[in-house]
């Protein structure tokens, strides 16, 4: 027994390093998961190297405060190969090795969501340590992709796997001058999915994978790569956080305003209303516990504006949440999905609601963004322009334009009076199967494929897989404009038919 005693004793006076210290960490982290019964995350080597970075700049002048915002998050896990949006983390930063482990192992809040992934990275300088811990519930399962190319590329394979319950992926680029592309996917079965994406100049690019639930989309990955060499990214200075809503609106309006007015787009003039809307999506989110597009009750922006009241012709919304309103809209801006909504030519006015809360102690801001265009008079002709605005996207995605069928119009027209009789736009009613009438009608057809839309304004086609498909040669469109209990007012229900022949 003293023998044993006696090793303990020496085992506990070895130094410390920050390889040992890590390894306690690792384990403290699996062992808390374990113990509240929550699947242990798997220790990821990308978010270990992040999170070693972090821990190194925390222990610099350049993070003050120690603790990481989301431009340096995401830099680090980035450069480390990672793709997990917004990684939680925990810092603890101190002034003797020994209390930074033992302020570590002493906390037991970070299994009280759960995580899929983390990584935990220690650093020393000198009689100080810094721990970093970052956790994620990775989203999508990534093949390798470079993030540094040495030269302009034609294109390059991005290939994945969403996770449950996610599906149907996008993929967008935000290029070196600032403009958003989304990039058409080579193959997708399932949750699986491939993409080509284009790197034609030097510069900095953000690659970001959007997944679709029941919840509506939510970011599942996104990533920087360079081209042409190093990085030349610049160092940021701290940003001072707004900590009233009027303070924050004002910021995040600037922002905006900056980004448009760099792109030759006209400013977002602030709209009462819609900060209404943004500020009670906001506090409703706080109140009830979770952070989507789509309320718990199944409400979307959609409803939420109709039950507020305000005219309008199109309209977006945009989701973020840090530890300051301005670190969440940096997240927006910076990511290529998200960052289409702020450059959206077709919006002319914003409404933004804050929240803000305490999260264990730490700060944290809900920022709901809303855009909209104010609602126009009645179509003269919605038919030709709702052909005209499929016309023009095909064109944007350098597609060969859709031959106008009068045989899929006649489809289209007539399914369209039917479903808004019945106040459902789905492509299958009781009494009306596009599928079934198309194949019937047309023997030279391969395949089919319907978009529908209930929208303000007959243009507002959504960038729909079947409108990129480039095999599609043929297109048929029904409009109809009126009444709707679910939809509300005036609304343009429209319906897409695609075909490609044998």
């Amino acid at each position: 027994m003293m023998l044993v005693l006696a090793l303990t004793t020496l085992l506990a006076a070895a130094p410390l390093t920050p390889e040992s210290m890590e390894q306690q960490a690792a384990q403290h982290v699996l062992r808390e998961f374990e113990r509240v019964g929550r699947r242990a995350p798997v220790q990821d080597p990308a978010l270990m190297e992040a999170a070693r970075r972090l821990a190194r700049e925390s222990l610099g002048p350049r993070l003050p405060t120690g603790a990481p915002d989301l431009h340096s998050l995401t830099l680090a896990v980035s450069d480390a190969g990672g793709a997990d949006p917004s990684p939680r983390s925990f810092v603890i930063r101190a002034w003797a090795h020994s209390h930074a482990i033992e302020t570590f192992l002493a906390r037991k809040d970070f299994s009280a969501e759960p995580a899929t992934h983390f990584g935990v990275g220690v650093v020393t300088a000198g009689e100080r340590a810094a721990l970093i811990l970052l956790l994620t519930e990775r989203k999508v399962e990534l093949q390798r992709f470079p993030r540094n190319l040495a030269r302009p590329k034609a294109t390059q394979a991005l290939c994945g796997e969403l996770v449950p319950p996610l599906s149907g992926a996008d993929v967008y680029v935000t290029l070196p001058d600032g403009n958003v592309e989304r990039m058409p996917l080579a193959r997708e079965t399932g949750a699986t999915f491939c993409s080509q994406l284009r790197f034609p100049q030097s510069g900095g690019y953000t690659v970001e994978v959007i997944g679709r639930s029941s919840k509506g989309p939510e970011v599942a990955a996104i990533f920087l790569v360079d081209v042409g060499g190093p990085s030349q990214r610049s160092e940021t200075e701290p940003v001072s956080e707004p900590t009233t809503v009027e303070e924050a609106r004002q910021a995040i309006l600037a922002r905006i305003n900056s980004l448009r007015r760099a792109h030759k787009l006209g400013p977002l003039s602030p709209d009462r209303a819609l900060d209404a809307v943004a500020q009670g999506y906001s506090d409703r989110m706080d109140r009830e516990g979770f952070f989507a597009h789509v309320a718990p009750d199944g409400t979307d922006l959609r409803k939420r504006l109709a039950a507020a009241g305000p005219a309008y012709r199109s309209a977006g919304e945009n989701l973020g949440m840090a530890p300051g309103p301005l670190s969440a809209h940096f997240g927006i801006e910076h990511s290529p999905g998200h960052r289409k909504n702020l450059l959206s030519p077709q919006f002319t006015h914003a409404g933004i609601g804050v929240t803000f809360q305490s999260v264990e102690g730490r700060p944290q801001a809900i920022v709901t963004e809303v855009y909209s265009a104010a609602a126009l008079p009645a179509s003269a002709d919605p038919l030709a322009e709702a052909y005209k605005a499929l016309d023009a996207k095909r064109k944007q995605f350098k597609l060969q334009p859709l031959k106008r069928s009068q045989p899929l119009e006649q489809i289209a027209m007539d399914h369209v009076r039917r479903a808004l009789r019945q106040d459902t736009p789905k492509a299958h009613l009781p009494d009306s199967n596009v599928h079934d009438r198309v194949f019937r009608t047309m023997a030279n057809v391969r395949t089919a494929a319907v978009d529908f839309y209930v929208a303000e304004d007959p243009t507002t086609a959504p960038e729909s897989k079947s409108l990129l498909d480039g095999r599609n040669t043929e297109v048929g469109v029904g409009v109809i404009r009126g009444d709707s209990q679910t939809f509300g007012r005036d609304r343009y229900w429209v319906v897409v038919i695609y075909t490609a022949p044998r």
